[in-house]
């Protein structure tokens, strides 16, 4: 596996690491309209092209035989000063291979680099396998707000991890 920032040629494939483990993860909570639609007005090419060229925002690749398996996504928060896990995607057929697991390690490294103990993320109260993934790995969950995909609502818990 390798892992290494994201170019601009990496977007289509982002792409497809999304929308596949979106429908994935939430498709039994979510209709597959609100998630296809939300993903396409939030994730096209000039979209992932202007996160791309954000000086807050940093990406992150796995990769298996030239294949992107896995994105990370960072966003670093001026105003609260926090380095949030905006996204951090494994492609099903690839997940429990420890691919997540590094991502956030190098989102753990980026904290470091800006000086912060503790990355940030939230995850949706219903994607149950990933709630209990992220409280086994060290994820401390403290706020529960709604996060609207299209039509439909759904909770999102909020919660950081030490970095040590």
């Amino acid at each position: 596996m390798t892992y290494r920032e994201w170019t601009e040629n990496d977007f289509e494939p982002v792409r497809h690491v999304l929308l596949d483990t979106w429908l994935d993860a939430y498709g039994s909570f979510i209709p597959e309209e609100d998630i296809s639609g939300y993903f396409a007005s939030t994730y096209s090419i000039d979209k992932l092209s202007a996160l791309y060229r954000s000086p807050t925002s940093k990406g992150y690749i796995a990769e298996d035989n030239t294949a992107v398996v896995g994105f990370e996504r960072l966003q670093y928060d001026e105003k609260q000063n926090r380095l949030y896990v905006s996204s951090v995607y494994v492609l099903p057929g690839n997940q429990g291979k420890g691919i997540g697991r590094h991502l956030l390690l190098l989102a753990e490294e980026e904290a470091r680099r800006l000086r912060l103990d503790r990355i940030w993320l939230g995850v949706m109260t219903q994607n149950i396998p990933s709630v209990e993934w992220y409280k086994k790995i060290g994820f401390t969950f403290i706020q529960e707000e709604p996060f609207t995909m299209g039509a439909t609502v759904v909770q999102h818990l909020i919660g950081y991890k030490l970095v040590v």
